[in-house]
């Protein structure tokens, strides 16, 4: 029987401790790859660093769900099936009931609305529906919820979409019950709240409008996401200090470990 010397049991144990608290630290900090389809690696860089909600602007170009920021933009080899649905499936294919070797990793596919909601949902109900328990949380627990933001349907109505259909809700809304269940988070754009520039110390009041916006959200069981914030490490971590937040952000992995080594950081101490 091999005795290990009490250096290297101290050093196993050490290691142990160092990648619990990274563990820990990341599953705390959630991030939103914004605009995701302009990063050079759509889908995968947010996958491999386990963003919490992967975006995706879409518009309808004939019977096509197609991918853009804008009309100008529009390419018609981008589709929303070719950049994120089908490699999703693949995943699933792979890894059975789930989208990753992580049992726990599953994450939301916030699709921006781009054109008239009544035009849209016909032909995004056809590509969901077609990998059934994939998109569907009612039916697997794991599976990637779609989240609907942009040009969405009168908030009333909420309730009496697919159990698979989801909503990015909004601040100073008086949603029914029965709506509000299927409301994923409150978003806001930044600039509502403060002119700041993330650069240097954040206005006190600015601070304190972010927060009271923030702490109204967590009340509710829901987190807060800043849209159009300043993309800087600075403003990541006056975000997350806040309270139950989201983190939109064009710079996935930097904001990623930026965040997990503030927070194990503290952790240590």
């Amino acid at each position: 029987m091999k005795v290990h010397s009490s250096d290297s049991m101290r050093t196993f144990f050490s290691l142990a401790i160092i990648v619990t608290l990274f563990t820990s630290c990341s599953t705390q900090i959630k991030i939103h790859s914004h605009n995701d389809y302009e990063q050079k690696r759509p889908f995968l860089e947010a996958y491999e660093f386990k963003a919490d909600e992967i975006e995706a602007d879409i518009f309808l170009l004939g019977d096509s769900l197609v991918v853009a920021h804008s009309k100008k933009k529009i390419n018609p080899k981008n589709t929303l099936n070719k950049l994120y649905l089908a490699p999703i499936a693949s995943f699933f294919e792979k890894y059975g009931n789930r989208v990753s070797i992580d049992k726990k990793y599953t994450f939301s596919l916030m699709i921006d609305v781009k054109e008239n909601w009544a035009l849209i949902y016909p032909a995004l109900r056809k590509e969901i529906e077609k990998y059934g328990r994939i998109f569907d949380r009612s039916k697997n627990k794991l599976a990637i919820q779609i989240v609907i933001s942009g040009e969405r349907p009168t908030d009333s109505t909420f309730h009496n979409y697919p159990k698979w259909l989801f909503f990015d809700g909004l601040p100073n809304v008086n949603y029914a019950e029965e709506d509000f269940d299927r409301v994923t988070m409150i978003s806001d754009n930044f600039a509502n709240y403060s002119k700041w520039n993330g650069i240097g110390e954040m206005p006190i009041v600015d601070r304190e409008k972010l927060k009271e916006a923030v702490t109204d959200a967590n009340k509710k069981h829901r987190s807060f996401r800043f849209w159009g914030a300043p993309d800087t490490k600075k403003c990541w971590q006056e975000l997350l200090d806040l309270g139950r937040v989201i983190i939109n952000t064009d710079k996935i992995s930097e904001s990623k470990l930026s965040l997990t080594k503030n927070k194990w950081a503290l952790k240590i101490k």
